[in-house]
Order: C-alpha cells, then sequence, then structure tokens
C-alpha cells in the first residue's frame, strides 16, 4: 500500500518559521513528524514547492488581477511579501535559499529514509519560469513568435531582451504568465529535460511530473503546432538507468491516465474517480472500480491536492465527504492526502503564496480525516487483498463495498451508501460466505452481528443507509456456537 501525504513547502515554512520564532529551514520540518507520518501509514512525504523563483515570476504573480481579487477576499491584511512566485514556475533546478538550499533537502531525504519514508519533488517538464537562464542563453529552447504575436495577443506572449516568447498553457485555460513553454519539437530540449530529471531524481526518491499529458505528442502538436517525438517512455528509463528505483508520480486528466502508465508512469492521478464522487454517481463509480488491477494499482486516488480546491469546499457536505474519502482511502492504488485536509480546511492556498489563509477549518471534515487514518491502520488495509462486493438488488446498486481480506488477521469491509437518498439493498458476500462471521464495528462501540454461511449465501448482506451514509467492519470468523451467540440469522446493517 501507497500513501502520500503532499506539504506546501512554502506555507509549511511561513508557519513553522512563525512558531520557532526565527526563519525555518528543511531541518527544522523534525523528525517527530516524520515519525508520526510513519506511523499513520504514510510511505512517501511529496514536498511541493521547493524550488526557487525569480523576480519577474513574482512580478507576474503580483500583477495577476484573478490573484489579487481573492487575496482581497480570504487575506485582506496580505502584503506583497506574502506573494513569492509560482513554486512551478521554476528559475532553475535550486532549492529555494529560504528553505535551506540543497544541503538542508539532502539532509531531510536522509532523515527521510530512516524514517521508512521516500520523498517526492516537482519535476516541471513543459515549462520555465521567466527568470531561467535559458530565456536569455538558450532562447531556441523555447517556443518563439514575433513582435506581432506580442502586440496581438500580450496575455499569451511575452518579449524579454529582444526575444518573444509564448507563456506555458493548458489549452483548455489561459496562458500561464509567469512561465515560458518549452520547444519539445528540438530534440535538445527534450536531452536537456531528460538532465534536469535526473538531477532532480539525484535528490529524492520520487518524481511527480506536473501536467504530464501535455507533452503526449498529439497534445504538443495541437497546442503548439509542432511535431515531437515522444518524450516520456524515453525520459523515464535514462533516469532510471542511472537512478534505479526511482518511482514517477503523473499529473494526467482528460483520460490519457492508462496511455501514461503505458509509457512507464508508475502512478496517475484519477481526476476520473474524483469527479465521479463529487457527482455522487455509484454506477459509474463501480464501473470504474472494475477497472483491471493492473490498472488500479497504479492509480492516485484523492479529494484535494495543490490545484484542486479544498475539499471541504467542494464536497460541503460533511457525510458526502466522508463517504468519498472512505471509498478513496478503501481502495487499491496510492491515496494522496494533501496538507491542511486532516483539519477540514476550506479555503485554497493559491501556489504564488508563501503562507495559508487563516481560517478555523470544518470540524466535521476533520473527524471524517481522523476516521480514515483509524482504517488505514488496520493490518488488512495495510497487507490484505482487495475485492468489490457487487450489488444483488436494485436497492444495493448505490452501495459500494470494499472487502480487505488479510490471512490470519481480522478483515476490513467498509461500506458507503454513494448516493444522494437513502438505500436499503443487498450485496453479494462473495468469499465472505464460505464461513460464519461476526462483523464488529471499527469506529463505533457495540456488540459484534453475527451472520451464517447459508443465510449469507442465501440473502447476501443487506445494508440500510442514510445519503452518503458509511459503516465500517472488522470481519472475524465466528466459532460460537448459534444457539449462544444471538442474533444469528439475517440481519439488516443500519
Amino acid at each position: 500500500m501507497h500513501q502520500i501525504a503532499e506539504v506546501n513547502a512554502r506555507a509549511w515554512h511561513h508557519e513553522r518559521s512563525q512558531a520557532l520564532g526565527r526563519p525555518a529551514t528543511l531541518d527544522d520540518l523534525d523528525d517527530a513528524a516524520l515519525d508520526r507520518w510513519m506511523e499513520q501509514g504514510f510511505t512517501w512525504l511529496y514536498l511541493h514547492g521547493v524550488w526557487r523563483t525569480g523576480e519577474r515570476s513574482r512580478q507576474a504573480a503580483r500583477q495577476d488581477h484573478a490573484l489579487q481579487a481573492y487575496l482581497a477576499r480570504v487575506m485582506p491584511d496580505h502584503q506583497p511579501d506574502d506573494v513569492v512566485g509560482w513554486g512551478l514556475a521554476p528559475a532553475g533546478v535550486e532549492v529555494d535559499p529560504a528553505l535551506g538550499g540543497a544541503a538542508s533537502l539532502a539532509r531531510l531525504r536522509a532523515r527521510c529514509r530512516a524514517a521508512g519514508v521516500s520523498l517526492m519533488l516537482d519535476f516541471v517538464p513543459s515549462q520555465v519560469g521567466l527568470d531561467h537562464p535559458w530565456a536569455t542563453e538558450r532562447p531556441e529552447y523555447l517556443v518563439r513568435g514575433t513582435v506581432q504575436d506580442h502586440a496581438h495577443n500580450p496575455q499569451a506572449w511575452v518579449r524579454i531582451g529582444d526575444q518573444v516568447y509564448a507563456h506555458g498553457r493548458d489549452p483548455f485555460f489561459a496562458p500561464w504568465r509567469d512561465t515560458l513553454q518549452l520547444d519539445y519539437s528540438n530534440p535538445e530540449v527534450q536531452a536537456a529535460m531528460i538532465g534536469v530529471a535526473k538531477q532532480i531524481a539525484g535528490m529524492c526518491d520520487g518524481l511527480r511530473c506536473d501536467v504530464a499529458m501535455l507533452l503526449l505528442p498529439d497534445v504538443f502538436e495541437s497546442t503548439w503546432g509542432r511535431r515531437m517525438e515522444p518524450f516520456w517512455p524515453r525520459c523515464l528509463a535514462e533516469v532510471r538507468h542511472e537512478h534505479p528505483g526511482t518511482i514517477f508520480m503523473a499529473e494526467v486528466y482528460w483520460n490519457r491516465e492508462y496511455e501514461l502508465q503505458q509509457a512507464g508512469f508508475d502512478f496517475t492521478y484519477d481526476k476520473i474517480l474524483y469527479d465521479r464522487l463529487l457527482i455522487g454517481e455509484a454506477e459509474a463509480i463501480r464501473g470504474h472500480l472494475r477497472a483491471a488491477p493492473d490498472y488500479q494499482e497504479h492509480c492516485v486516488r484523492f479529494l484535494e491536492n495543490h490545484v484542486e480546491q479544498r475539499a471541504a469546499t467542494r464536497f460541503s457536505n460533511a457525510e458526502h465527504y466522508r463517504g468519498a474519502l472512505f471509498i478513496c482511502g478503501m481502495i487499491p492504488g496510492m491515496l494522496l492526502l494533501h496538507d491542511g485536509q486532516e483539519r477540514g480546511l476550506t479555503l485554497h492556498t493559491p501556489l504564488q503564496l508563501r503562507r495559508r489563509p487563516p481560517e478555523p477549518g470544518s470540524p466535521a471534515h476533520a473527524a471524517a480525516f481522523r476516521d480514515l487514518l483509524e482504517l488505514l491502520g488496520e493490518p488488512a488495509r495495510q497487507h490484505g487483498r482487495w475485492r468489490l462486493l457487487e450489488p444483488l438488488d436494485q436497492g444495493g446498486r448505490s452501495l459500494i463495498a470494499c472487502w480487505w481480506q488479510h490471512q490470519g488477521h481480522a478483515g476490513l469491509l467498509v461500506v458507503v451508501n454513494a448516493g444522494w437518498a437513502p438505500s436499503t439493498g443487498r450485496l453479494d458476500p462473495g468469499a465472505l460466505a464460505d464461513r460464519d462471521i461476526l462483523l464488529a464495528d471499527c469506529l463505533t462501540p457495540g456488540d459484534p452481528v453475527v451472520f451464517a454461511a447459508d443465510r449469507l449465501r442465501e440473502h447476501g448482506l443487506e445494508f440500510s443507509l442514510p445519503a452518503w451514509g458509511t459503516r465500517a467492519f472488522r470481519v472475524f470468523p465466528s466459532r460460537g456456537s448459534r444457539s449462544a451467540t444471538p442474533p444469528y440469522g439475517h440481519p439488516i446493517l443500519r
């Protein structure tokens, strides 16, 4: 099982410095925090925003009208120094000196390894910041335009010296005005960026590759009108040759996840599941979870990250959030939990900022997070084998049931009504009906419920749950006498 904690390095740095009363570095990310993550089942620390940004990119961020309007609403006391530039507009592969530089990062990596936690950093392959040395030293590495291009569309083009460059962009959104687009039709760019990936791989154990689908050849050509040779298979192979064991995680959208898995990525963002959980389509969720295990095990499940809005805002109904969170945490793959999610924070922190908007968070969302951590600590969830239970009747169609079986240990059964109306339905118990079983609630004290194998085979498991209701049980074999262990038969779990 892979479980990854995403930490915003800049927000952490500001808060830690405030707590210490002095400027913090990565050396102040203490061993107690690493041990706590390890004890909670986290196998990875993804430290976002460690690369230095430059003055041009900072000024572009400070002139962003949408950002200023947001800050006026949620952080009216903000100062210009709070806007430090976009962490995904790097001036180069240089650890921000405010974080302690490369030496502090190397010590953190060593301490992570000692705690049993691997370290992941950003690889930004499609663009560089406005202050990157290539803007003056290697103009041929960038998508260049004309003075007329800049005059016609100054939002998409920028003039630096005597050159006009394209800003990086996702074709469905406005250009990122603190970046410059790399020209992957130039083979030298591909070689140079593979060198950058190797450099980063020497500093960590895994690379989170920003908007990786933008470098698929058809996407690049449709966006920029230029042909490129495939990049990712070559990049991943060369980096792994020099740094064996490096893990690659792709931020990916537009249903291109499987394609990037086939290109060699170890893990790909599962935005499909996120969207289906947000809408609340149980059959669509179940259909997605029926995909082949080899695909499932390479998906990154999340309800928020540094790009998405806070889950406590998008999933504002706390029961909806709880049900969606339990589904994310109870299926195979890598589970990503985002910094602040444990407090139920509701306000998005723009990536150009050094501090978060102040807020108390949502206690109900924080409680759901704590309950999920309890379930993630179950031996069956850590080491068991996963099964999706199928519905036996119409009522069961809104129920998503995940069973983790662990030989010689208690199993784990989690059931969520992934719908907006109450549901009573039956589920096929599968191998759960091989023998009599006891179900003991994981989160609420109470007597275990006993199910006879023959009744399970005849009637299935029946649940009655409110909209987005959840239940979680440890599963034990029943070794007692039927006559001495009521209620034996066919109870409905509510």
